[in-house]
């Protein structure tokens, strides 16, 4: 407001000079300097306070006036022009206050309570009040968000399952707030399918099935709980089960449970089945990349592999496919990983984008 003021009595200055001089006939008289100009509308503050007979003066169509100098004049706080510094928010709001005209007719006790009640209704809190309030409301999110314990440790796991009388079912670990997926495949890795299920605690975890995948996903409902599972694969007369329990450090991400047999999907049939069972156990290791117990590990030049030697065996572990020499025992998960039980050997010839590539291993 005072700026526009300051600009308006300027023109106003500048109109007033270039008209009388042209009015007696002679040059017009340059404008005075804008330090002469200060001190003049300055001195007219101090003799006019009324700041609506200024309004009054000024035409309203002086803005487009031709021949009207228009000239911006900074203000600093003691009144002088020049680069001052910039007034804060609260002194700003008090020049507006200042500059607003006053009524003639004091207002009615009646004016001033209903304005107060409207100020109430509409703003109840002060802006130091505004200010907690958020920085209580962001201080209570962050506790809500505060996990009262150590989060979980994710990981993958592969598990054999046993249907033989007697044998104890393999736990899930799972955790509320953590989706589990588990993966059923053959003895060959291919996907076997999942035909049913069915839940012990439903009210205890959430499942989701799309009803013809071998994929199922499991997630705690409760933070601590315990419960089994019973799932039937398809063409498999023997169900699965397996114990279900929440509130472990560690959560299983990721479970290939391997069933023993082949699968409606199974594509190449394994050779060597006469196996004793735990050589089963050793591969399902080194599937995860647990080496065997007691073994010592070789390098593998050629291609990317890891080999452990155990007695008189080999246990490799790529995602190529072993042409030579002739493997003992064969696994292999669902994305593509292989383990396999060789004699053992220097070199090893898989095969790569359907090309033979040999293998040297090292470290004997």
């Amino acid at each position: 407001m005072a700026n526009k003021i300051t600009v308006l009595l300027f023109s106003v200055i500048a109109v007033s000079a270039v008209t009388g001089a042209f009015a007696n006939g002679a040059a017009p008289t340059p404008p005075p300097a804008p330090s002469q100009q200060v001190d003049q509308f300055q001195e007219w503050l101090r003799r006019n306070n009324d700041t609506q007979k200024l309004r009054n003066q000024v035409p309203s169509n002086l803005p487009g006036s031709p021949g009207v100098i228009h000239r911006t004049v900074r203000i600093s706080r003691t009144g002088k022009p020049g680069a001052a510094t910039p007034l804060t928010y609260e002194e700003y709001q008090q020049q507006i206050v200042k500059v607003i005209p006053k009524p003639d007719v004091t207002p009615n006790p009646e004016t001033e309570a209903a304005f107060n009640v409207m100020l109430q209704q509409n703003i109840p809190l002060s802006p130091e009040q505004i200010v907690k309030l958020r920085q209580q409301i962001d201080s209570s999110q962050r506790a809500a968000s505060f996990h009262p314990s150590i989060p979980p440790k994710p990981v993958s796991s592969t598990l054999m399952v046993n249907l033989a009388p007697g044998a104890t079912p393999p736990a899930i670990r799972l955790a509320q707030g953590y989706v589990s997926s588990l993966v059923f495949v053959d003895s060959t890795g291919a996907p076997w399918p999942i035909a049913s299920f069915d839940i012990g605690n439903p009210k205890a975890v959430n499942m989701q099935w799309d009803g013809k995948s071998n994929v199922m996903l499991i997630q705690a409902v409760t933070p601590y709980s315990d419960g089994n599972m019973v799932v039937r694969l398809l063409g498999m007369p023997t169900p699965i089960t397996l114990q279900l329990v929440a509130g472990q450090r560690v959560v299983d991400y990721r479970v290939d449970i391997h069933v023993s047999g082949l699968g409606p999907n199974s594509k190449d049939l394994p050779t060597g089945s006469g196996l004793p069972e735990s050589a089963n156990q050793l591969l399902l290791g080194v599937l995860d990349g647990v080496a065997p117990p007691g073994s010592h590990v070789l390098s593998v030049r050629g291609a990317d592999a890891q080999a452990w030697v155990l007695g008189t065996s080999i246990y490799f572990r790529t995602r190529l496919t072993v042409l030579s020499p002739g493997w003992v025992s064969k696994m292999s998960s669902p994305d593509g990983m292989l383990a396999y039980e060789l004699p053992k050997t220097s070199s090893v010839l898989v095969s790569r984008y359907g090309e033979p590539v040999e293998l040297k291993i090292e470290g004997f």
